[in-house]
């Protein structure tokens, strides 16, 4: 087999990933060579007929292409291209092969490290959801829905769903009752939450660090976001965290700035100064230099005060520089939601 040219051009197999800027520049960035994603197939399972169209598609397009398959269909398209006669050559966690004239590299993707993103769709006959859970939860209803519904990880614990069918959402709603599943009628998440403090008449403030701003420029994008949020700080430096918020000197030369010490003194120091229903901190590295092997590029506490209650959590969330600040802003927002009882019920 020849040496594999730069492919060009995007296929994917599994769930709609990809379909906002985020996840195109990630690629682009990765994989440089790479000049559009014009073609993206949506398959969440790869029977042998599936198979066979994504060639027929490959063949149409008639460019070097790499396909970013999904981690859990990968080893069936393997075997498939395998049984198709098709030579494979492995190299660097890829799959190589010739299609005619065309050369394809096939890489296995972890869904989540990627960050996918619900696509942007408009189609009175489809039912939009958010759905948490653990993960053992989800992916049986991943299973179980199939092809009746499109499913894309948006968070830790939370799935977008995209149904289909009446047959999907009969599905849905009986794994519901079965699984311990929160299922919530909305397309936007941010937007949810926006209406949800606003009904409450709670309000909302902000310290960050490693984000530099995204949480709040996520909350901000939502009309309406002005009844919610008192402000914002993006305390960047050690110096700032002591004057803005009060941050003891003694916590960061002990702890670090990326610390839960340090976290959850930021929380009591926006608080004090908004004076909000709740208060949220996020610090960490966002890489990628500033590692340590006590604390890897990836390491994050976030912080969420609602109340009497004050929760810290620390993550090591892995990618590049941005997807380390998307994951962070994500998962707070998630955060938030968790420290709200009541929001579940509320819609």
């Amino acid at each position: 087999m020849s040496k594999l040219e730069k492919p060009d051009h995007i296929v994917f197999i599994g769930t709609n990933l990809y379909t906002d800027h985020i996840q195109f520049a990630y690629l682009r960035r990765v994989f440089p060579y790479i000049k559009d994603a014009t073609h993206i197939d949506r398959y969440q399972t790869l029977s042998p007929e599936i198979f066979n169209t994504i060639i027929e598609d490959i063949k149409k397009i008639g460019r070097n292409s790499t396909l970013f398959v999904i981690d859990y269909l990968y080893d069936d398209l393997i075997k498939l291209l395998t049984a198709s006669g098709f030579e494979l050559q492995d190299k660097n966690n890829s799959s190589l092969f010739n299609l005619d004239t065309i050369q394809v590299i096939a890489k296995k993707i972890t869904l989540f490290k990627q960050l996918p993103e619900s696509a942007t769709m408009v189609n009175s006959n489809l039912a939009y959801f958010k759905v948490f859970g653990d993960s053992e939860s989800l992916e049986e209803m991943r299973v179980k829905l199939g092809t009746h519904a499109s499913l894309t990880k948006i968070l830790p614990s939370c799935y977008n769903v995209i149904l289909k069918d009446a047959a999907g959402e009969m599905i849905l709603t009986d794994i519901a009752q079965k699984l311990n599943l929160k299922i919530l009628a909305v397309r936007s998440l941010k937007r949810a939450l926006v209406d949800y403090l606003t009904a409450k008449e709670k309000t909302l403030t902000i310290a960050e660090s490693c984000t530099g701003g995204l949480l709040a420029a996520k909350i901000t994008s939502v009309s309406g976001a002005s009844k919610i949020l008192h402000g914002s700080m993006v305390t960047y430096s050690n110096e700032i965290k002591e004057k803005w918020l009060g941050v003891r000197k003694e916590t960061l030369e002990k702890y670090g700035a990326v610390s839960k010490e340090c976290v959850d003194e930021m929380l009591d120091g926006i608080q004090k100064a908004a004076e909000a229903s709740i208060a949220v901190a996020i610090s960490g590295i966002a890489g990628p230099t500033g590692g340590s092997e006590e604390k890897p590029v990836g390491t994050v506490y976030i912080g969420v005060l609602n109340g009497e209650s004050k929760v810290i959590e620390k993550y090591h969330f892995e990618g590049d520089r941005t997807f380390i600040q998307e994951l962070a802003a994500r998962t707070a927002l998630e955060m938030i939601i968790d420290s709200e009882k009541g929001f579940f019920e509320f819609f």
